[in-house]
């Protein structure tokens, strides 16, 4: 053997002692194996976000060697980004979804980041007890963000019960009705038939800490923004359900609404949460032949659905992170179009 060889198998045998490989994984041990349960996927999140406000990537729970991450679909490393390399501030406003059978957990909540109101969704993918998936969302001094001001704060404070509470055992929704629930609000919006979505008499949408549906007479807000409307007829949208406003075809300008990323269903707590794709590629469904384009826009962003009975009671929604017509979401190949 050639001594340039063997110099080449010492130094490696050293660097395997010393530790500069990387070490193997531990003997098979069934019994060693842990669950990882709502609460396992919960603290997982808690302790990723303590890291950010600490502005500490080391502080993170385990990653995944091939992990991946983006911030407002862009794709980056941790410990970059706004919401990395920013002071960010939690409040009392935190709504967690998560599923131990996908291994997913998503958080909804404002925070402040800079000292500012910044509505922030943030999705993680667990995998054998390490972050496989990091998705980040925020919205501020841009877009929909220049609406939350202090007219948002008081739904923005303490999420409702129906998003925290457990559900009790008995009146569980099954994983399969959950995620037919939160899709068939997608179909309703795409077909503007408010009777395809499943919807409570109920149904109450907040966006952006408005409420947006079913408003007590005399009616209030119609849209994520801080005026009240004066016209008869836009407070009397503002009062309709759920189902009665997609029935004016007021939402035919969003051509499709995919892909939905129903990825997280919380049994426990009867939430579906949703990271879908709206595109508005100019055209509206309700459109005179020959109308100049209208939106041109993609919109990505978190849509927590509580689900009672079957039925949408609840839509918590933001933040909305606008982007150019055409991009896709970070996540799905060839989505944007």
């Amino acid at each position: 053997m050639k001594r340039t060889s063997v110099i080449c198998i010492v130094a490696g045998m050293l660097a395997l002692a010393a530790g500069g490989l990387p070490a193997a994984e531990p003997e098979w041990n069934r019994a060693a194996i842990r669950e990882c349960d709502r609460a396992c996927l919960v603290a997982i999140i808690d302790g990723y976000m303590d890291a950010v406000y600490r502005r500490d990537p080391k502080a993170v729970p385990p990653l995944a060697p091939d992990v991946r991450m983006t911030e407002n679909t862009g794709v980056l490393d941790v410990g970059e980004g706004v919401l990395w390399r920013s002071k960010v501030e939690p409040t009392g406003f935190r709504i967690h979804a998560a599923d131990p059978v996908a291994g997913q957990v998503a958080l909804q909540a404002r925070l402040r980041i800079e000292g500012q109101h910044a509505l922030v969704a943030v999705r993680l993918k667990v995998d054998r007890g390490k972050i496989q998936e990091i998705e980040h969302l925020y919205v501020r001094n841009s877009g929909f963000e220049k609406s939350i001001d202090d007219a948002a704060l008081p739904l923005l404070t303490t999420p409702l019960p129906i998003l925290t509470e457990d559900v009790a055992p008995a009146r569980r929704t099954s994983r399969d009705l959950l995620y037919r629930a939160a899709n068939s609000y997608f179909d309703a919006l795409e077909g503007d038939n408010g009777k395809i979505g499943a919807f409570g008499d109920d149904c109450v949408r907040h966006e952006n800490g408005y409420r947006t549906v079913n408003h007590p007479p005399p009616g209030g807000r119609m849209m994520p923004a801080p005026f009240i409307p004066t016209d008869p007829e836009m407070l009397k949208f503002s009062m309709m359900t759920c189902a009665e406003q997609i029935d004016t075809g007021t939402f035919a300008y969003m051509k499709r609404i995919r892909p939905r990323r129903v990825l997280i269903l919380d049994e426990q707590k009867g939430l579906a949460a949703s990271f879908p794709l709206f595109i508005h590629d100019g055209t509206s469904r309700k459109a005179a032949p020959g109308a100049p384009p209208g939106m041109l826009q993609n919109l990505v962003t978190m849509e927590t659905f509580a689900i009672r009975d079957g039925l949408i009671r609840h839509v918590e929604a933001f933040p909305f992170v606008t982007l150019p017509y055409g991009l896709g979401n970070g996540w799905t190949p060839g989505s944007g179009r």
